[in-house]
């Protein structure tokens, strides 16, 4: 349907992908306060590489999907050897379904 490219940004932890400069890819409905009791009205699915799908919404106070699991974030950046400054794609599938992948180094 639609994809955009961004830069990772992260905590140390390397638990969340910030979102800030591709925000306008979701629809407004799964963005959330900013605790798990202001969820957002709809829940996403989101795929982080080739993981397990997840059911998330977006803290939009910090612009990252909600969910923090060193699981499936961290298990993703940690695979695909992602660094701060590496190119990330985030797709959208389908309504509130989305994907992020790696941009190899060296492709456009």
């Amino acid at each position: 349907m639609n994809s955009r490219i961004f830069s990772f940004r992260s905590n140390a932890e390397r638990t969340y992908i910030r979102l800030t400069e591709v925000i306008d890819i979701v629809e407004p409905s799964i963005l959330g306060g900013k605790n798990k009791v202001q969820k957002a009205k709809k829940m996403a699915r989101i795929q982080y590489g080739n993981g397990p799908w997840i059911e998330d919404d977006i803290d939009f106070t910090k612009k990252i999907f909600r969910s923090r699991s060193k699981h499936v974030v961290t298990k993703f950046l940690d695979d695909e050897n992602i660094e701060i400054g590496d190119m990330l794609k985030i797709e959208k599938l389908a309504a509130f379904t989305y994907r992020i992948t790696a941009v190899k180094k060296g492709s456009k």
